[in-house]
């Protein structure tokens, strides 16, 4: 296996140990092409990284160098290099927070259950209107299922959200007096509320150094190398893991910020993206 000096990158490297391996062993090719063609079948229409697989063109061989080497994790980054990344994340927005309006742990918690399959604006909008009418666990009992809906009746899933709220806050009163626990075991416990709803409870409303990997966290650790990962809880305990203590406080919400605004799904803007030249991903664009 030859590279092209000593300064040969680790894309290089990826390709020359995919080529010696293709050349070695016809068979071994083979099998590679036919593991290929039954996965094809089987995958997404949109791939770890954000990219249309629809876009990507066909033919048998076709190999995602990128998407091989983040799995095999030689795109991963160093301590020097996640220091500076998230010093420019940090430089860009020196004190990010959710964009979700809240008064309380409680308004909070709501507001993010409310948020599933749904935008933070739709949601705010909702929750205007309904928190000037009910804000506590019994004000929204009191409201019933038929006030509750007709005030979220904008967001999807409604009727089921709307359920689970109310058995969260009959929940709270029985259990915790009506307060948000500070507990993930008694969180999760909550109708409705996943690790993912705990880990934005616990991060936001009580500043624990946790990060809840959604749809733009997940894109953003795969496509930077940060933490790549092929489920949400892998990338999840790669950002705990590669995130240095000073930044874990303000990691969730930096990170789904640059993926919702700069590193977006379809056109990422990699062209103003303050951390381009420390991003591994190879397929970058000149959006702006």
């Amino acid at each position: 296996m030859r590279l092209a000096g000593p300064a040969a990158s680790r894309h290089d490297l990826m390709v020359s140990m995919l080529t010696t391996v293709a050349d070695g062993d016809a068979n071994l090719c083979n099998l590679w092409g036919n593991l290929a063609d039954r996965a094809e079948s089987r995958r997404p229409a949109v791939d770890r990284f954000g990219n249309d697989r629809a876009e990507g063109g066909g033919g048998r061989f076709r190999v995602n160098l990128p998407t091989i080497s983040v799995t095999l994790g030689l795109f991963a980054m160093d301590a020097k290099r996640i220091q500076r990344l998230y010093a420019r994340l940090r430089d860009a927005r020196p004190k990010p927070n959710t964009e979700l309006r809240y008064a309380s742990p409680f308004e909070l918690l709501i507001a993010v259950m409310l948020s599933a399959q749904s935008t933070d604006k739709k949601v705010n909008e909702a929750t205007e209107h309904l928190f000037r009418a009910a804000n506590t666990p019994r004000a929204l009992l009191a409201l019933g299922e038929a006030g509750l809906k007709d005030h979220i009746k904008t967001i999807g899933l409604y009727n089921t959200k709307a359920a689970n709220i109310l058995a969260t806050c009959r929940l709270l009163l029985e259990r915790h007096g009506g307060a948000v626990p500070r507990d993930r075991e008694a969180l999760e416990a909550l109708p409705g509320v996943g690790r993912k709803t705990a880990n934005v409870m616990l991060n936001t409303a009580f500043g624990e150094p946790t990060i809840a990997v959604d749809t733009h966290i997940f894109r953003v650790a795969n496509r930077t190398g940060l933490a790549p990962g092929k489920t949400v809880r892998d990338v999840e305990d790669g950002l705990l893991a590669a995130t240095p203590e000073a930044f874990k406080a303000d990691a969730h919400h930096w990170l789904i910020l640059h993926g919702r605004y700069v590193c977006t799904a379809r056109k990422p803007r990699c062209a103003n993206c303050p951390i381009r030249d420390l991003c591994e991903y190879p397929q970058k664009s000149e959006v702006t």
